[in-house]
């Protein structure tokens, strides 16, 4: 399985918080190590829609701060809205790495990047404030099936 983990509103638990310049923002986000307990047994790709030009120090303070890394991580280099950029990084670079068939699940806050990923038969769930999860969602993902169906 590989895990496409949506950065704020996701990861992030306090994106809500807003800070001038960005950089001190990124410096002061907290980060759901519950969440990244439960991905690290999988390949995770951090995609997101923050810009590219963040891109390390944001993953640097993951690492400091967590102890983890993402396997891959996409930041937004098309200047898009989050649907829109995170559906060019799957044709772009997600897709020809990983493969189209690849078992995925999107962990994702935005509705409308979540009916994206439905587009292309990715399940997809958003993480709700104030609830941890034990243990990833199941669901089932064969050919055989016209569609996804997920349980909690």
């Amino acid at each position: 399985m590989i895990i496409l983990l949506d950065l704020n509103y996701t990861l992030v638990s306090n994106s809500l918080i807003k800070k001038s310049p960005f950089t001190k923002q990124i410096q002061g986000e907290a980060y759901r190590e519950w969440l990244i307990e439960l991905v690290k047994p999988y390949t995770t790709i951090l995609i997101t829609a923050r810009p590219q030009h963040h891109r390390d120090q944001t993953l640097q303070s993951i690492v400091d701060k967590t102890g983890w890394q993402p396997q891959d991580a996409y930041f937004n280099t098309y200047n898009l809205r989050p649907p829109q950029a995170k559906e060019r990084m799957l044709i772009d670079l997600i897709f020809p790495r990983y493969g189209r068939d690849a078992p995925y699940l999107a962990i994702e806050s935005n509705p409308r990047t979540r009916t994206m990923y439905a587009k292309y038969n990715i399940p997809s769930i958003f993480v709700k404030d104030g609830i941890e999860w034990t243990a990833l969602p199941q669901w089932d993902i064969s050919p055989m099936t016209s569609g996804n169906s997920m349980t909690a």
